[in-house]
Parts: structure tokens; C-alpha cells; sequence
């Protein structure tokens, strides 16, 4: 193809008079795309969603302080002088910190008060310092399922970063796919001109032969037709760059408003890189592991779905808690003077116990079959659907493009001839050895032949696109990493 430089402002569309004018060229899709539009914003809410959940996780082990404080009082009728079944007043208070670990460990330190009154002793007061512990000893011991919670939500974390980075580099790709399909657009509406104009020159020429004799009406209305049709054909062109420009602002609502014009490319230099890449990704004869993020991928589902299988097969266990607690204390009539005994002639307080529960029935077991299935299903689907796709883009996109850029040579090789043979028949249509038909038939099969050109390229920068979208790492000039 005849090496084409299409300067910048060449108008291709206008939507509205006064609106502000918009180079369309793929640096500046790169620069709309880092601004973060709508479609991109919405492919950081999964990564997000698993930051969060990972972060939410570590909260809970965020330590933190706890107080509370009671009064209360009473004037319930006595039954007797000595009924000390009724507290008269009373006052408590405790203020701790608390500070759960990765370990199934929870420890608090707190200090707390407690003032007394009934029939038998009035402001009796208790205050203290105390250390409590609880400890998992079996369905989570040691943190068990803790530290894999964990480890499963960091992985998750980092998996989402990369599917994030994945799907905006699809987003760029898509991109890309319509600015070319533009350009394409813009390579067809200049052939079809050119068939538009001499379609209008052929008909005024009829119409001259005709007032001289030389052709007959009919020759006429058939230029006339031609014409006319081959205008419609630059109309649907039109009508197809509107749809182009639509679809376009809506992934790039920044361009809403303003009027797009294609900036300056070359058809030849992009040809020339097709080429290169076509060539190095058929050089691989495997997967080149390498070029893509989705073997990270792969890892890291495989390692979640060993965490979170190890997580599961805990669900249905029986849960034993061991609670204890070492307080100093001080009594005394008073809160002031509990505190005075506290710090002078403290007593020891302890106290150890165990708290159990243990399922019952088959319910819970039922649901941990369902949650094993599930988890195998999910993971596994995910993990074949993302190698099925590092395996088939390679060898079936390397087999495409290799099939494409032979229909291309073939197509370079067939405009050659068709453009030799559409000079004879010019030659053959003024020496009235063919007619009219035969010549339009000719010029016919010319623009069409060229046309199938254009949109060969376009399916093959279309197939790489889609290839990058994988492999997004791909060393060659076409990719823009």
C-alpha cells in the first residue's frame, strides 16, 4: 500500500460548531487512560474489595482500650434487719487494654474498682490490676487458622493487583483496537472519495458522449447509478466512524463535547511493526511464560485454595477455650482507701477456666462438604480458565497471524495485477472493444480488493492487540508496555 502521512487536523467528524477540537492520536488515549475514567475506576473496586477485606482482617488484631463504668442504687423493702440479699449502692468501674494476636493468644491488662453497700456493710471498696489471658487450644491453636486467613488475604490482595493491571491494559488494547479501526475507516473513506470523483467525472462524460451521439442513454443512468451508489458506500463509511467515535466516548467520557480529528500516522511504519511482531511471537515455539502476568496469577490461586482448604477443614471442629486471670487487689472501706491497701499490702487474685462448645448433629457437616466443593470448584475453574488462555492465545494467535499476512500478500499480490489489468481495460473501454459494464466491473473489483486490504491489516492489529491484552509483556514496538 502507498505509503500514506495523514497530517493532523484533517477533520473526520464534527459534533457540534464551537467545540473544543481533540488530536485523536494513541499517546493521547494513553494520557485519558491515566486520568482514570469511569470503566477504569470500575476495575480498581475487586482490588480494592480484597485490600479492604485483607486490611479489615489485620484490624482485628489492632490493639485497644475498653473501659466501663456502673452505678447503681436500690431502696428495695428488707424482710429483715439482716436480709443482705439487697446492695444498697454500688459502684464499678474497669479500664484495660486488649490486644489480640496472630496466635489465638488475646491478652489485657486492666484496672478496675468496685464500691459496695447493704444491710451488713456500708462502701465496702475492692480495686485492682489485672492480667488476663485467653488461649485457643484447639480449633485455632497456635493461630493456625489466623496466620492462613492471613496469608490467603495478602495473596489475594496482590492476585486483584495484577487482574486490575491486567484489565487495564485490556482497556488500553480495546482502545487501541477502535483508533485503528478509525484509521482504517480513514483509509477506506479516501478510496472511496477517489471512486466517489471519478464516478462523478465518468458521469459527466457520459453525459457529454451522449449529447454527441456516441453513447446512448442508458450508458448514462448506468454512471448515473454508480454514482450514487458509490456515494451511499462513503455514506455508510461516515455512518460507521459516528458509531466509532460513539463507542469511543463512551470508555473516555472526557471527550464528550469536543470534536475529534485524526492526528498524523503511517500506514507503512505500523505495517513494518506488524510484521516484526508477527515474526518474534511466531519465533516462540512454547508459551513464553515470561511476557505474561497470568503464571503469577496461576501460583498464587493455587496457593490460596491450599490456604483456604486448610481454613475449611477446621469449620465443623469443637472449640476449647482456655480463659485465665492473675489480679492483685486491695480492700478497704472506700474507694481512696482500697487504693492506699492496693499499693501498700496487696492480695493475689486468680482465676482459670475452660469454655467448650462442640457441634452437634449433622448440620454442620453438610455445609462443610458444600464449602469443599465450592472452594474446588472456584479455584480450579479459575486456574484452568487462565492457563486455557496463556496456552491458546500463543499457538492459535501465532497461527492467525501467520495465516492473515499470507491473505495479505496474496491481496498486495492481486491489487497489483488488478491495477495492471484495470489500465488495459480503460484502454479496451475508449477503443470500445468492452462495455460500460465490464469497465465498472473492473474498477469494482480494484476498490474492493483494496478494501479487503485494509481490513486484513485491521484483523491482524486486532489479533495482536487481544495477544498483548495476555501477554502483556511482549518485547516488541507495537505493544505499549
Amino acid at each position: 500500500m502507498k505509503k500514506l502521512i495523514f497530517l493532523a487536523l484533517i477533520p473526520l467528524t464534527l459534533y457540534g460548531n464551537g467545540s473544543q477540537q481533540f488530536i485523536l492520536n494513541e499517546d493521547r488515549l494513553d494520557e485519558l487512560t491515566n486520568s482514570r475514567p469511569p470503566s477504569v475506576r470500575e476495575m480498581e473496586v475487586s482490588f480494592l474489595a480484597a485490600k479492604e477485606a485483607y486490611l479489615s482482617l489485620e484490624d482485628t488484631f489492632t490493639m485497644s482500650a475498653e473501659g466501663s463504668g456502673n452505678a447503681y442504687r436500690s431502696k428495695e423493702r428488707l424482710l429483715s434487719n439482716f436480709d443482705g440479699g439487697v446492695t444498697r449502692r454500688s459502684t464499678t468501674y474497669s479500664l484495660g487494654l486488649i490486644k489480640p494476636t496472630k496466635y489465638g493468644l488475646e491478652v489485657g491488662v486492666k484496672a478496675f474498682g468496685a464500691k459496695v453497700s447493704n444491710a451488713f456493710i456500708n462502701r465496702a471498696a475492692t480495686t485492682g490490676i489485672s492480667l488476663d489471658l485467653s488461649m485457643d487450644l484447639y480449633k485455632n491453636f497456635l493461630g493456625r487458622i489466623t496466620k492462613s486467613s492471613l496469608e490467603k488475604g495478602q495473596l489475594s490482595m496482590k492476585r486483584a493487583l495484577i487482574e486490575k493491571n491486567i484489565s487495564v491494559k485490556t482497556f488500553k488494547n480495546n482502545l487501541r483496537k477502535i483508533y485503528w479501526a478509525i484509521v482504517a475507516n480513514n483509509e477506506q473513506k479516501n478510496l472511496l472519495e477517489n471512486l466517489v470523483e471519478l464516478s462523478r467525472k465518468q458521469f459527466n462524460e457520459s453525459k457529454k458522449r451522449n449529447k454527441s451521439g456516441v453513447a446512448d442513454y442508458g450508458e448514462v443512468a448506468r454512471y448515473r447509478s454508480l454514482w450514487t451508489t458509490r456515494k451511499a458506500s462513503l455514506l455508510s463509511q461516515r455512518y460507521q466512524l459516528s458509531e466509532l467515535f460513539k463507542t469511543l466516548k463512551e470508555l473516555l467520557p472526557d471527550l464528550n463535547g469536543r470534536n475529534i480529528t485524526l492526528g498524523a500516522y503511517d500506514v507503512e511504519k505500523t505495517v513494518e511493526g506488524v510484521l516484526a511482531c508477527s515474526k518474534k511471537i511466531r519465533s516462540y515455539s512454547d508459551a513464553p511464560f515470561a511476557f505474561t502476568m497470568y503464571d503469577e496469577m496461576i501460583d498464587m490461586l493455587n496457593k490460596e485454595k491450599e490456604l483456604e482448604k486448610k481454613v475449611i477443614s477446621h469449620y465443623n471442629d469443637p472449640s476449647i477455650r482456655l480463659n485465665a486471670q492473675y489480679a492483685s487487689v486491695g480492700r478497704d472501706f472506700g474507694l481512696e482507701a482500697a487504693q492506699d491497701n492496693l499499693f501498700d499490702s496487696p492480695r493475689a487474685r486468680t482465676s482459670i477456666g475452660v469454655n467448650i462448645s462442640i457441634p452437634l448433629g449433622g448440620a454442620k457437616k453438610r455445609t462443610l462438604e458444600v464449602k469443599q466443593e465450592l472452594l474446588k470448584n472456584r479455584y480450579d475453574s479459575k486456574t484452568k480458565g487462565n492457563l486455557s488462555k496463556i496456552k491458546a492465545y500463543h499457538s492459535e494467535t501465532s497461527e492467525i497471524i501467520g495465516f492473515l499476512n499470507e491473505v495479505v500478500k496474496n491481496q498486495k499480490e492481486a491489487n497489483r495485477y488488478l491495477e495492471k489489468s484495470m489500465k488495459v481495460s480503460l484502454k479496451k473501454y475508449k477503443q470500445a472493444r468492452i462495455s460500460v459494464q465490464e469497465l465498472i466491473s473492473e474498477q469494482d473489483s480494484l476498490v474492493q480488493s483494496k478494501l479487503n486490504e485494509i481490513q486484513t491489516k485491521l484483523k491482524i492489529i486486532n489479533t495482536l492487540m487481544d495477544y498483548f491484552s495476555i501477554y502483556t509483556e511482549t518485547p516488541c514496538e507495537l505493544n505499549r508496555i
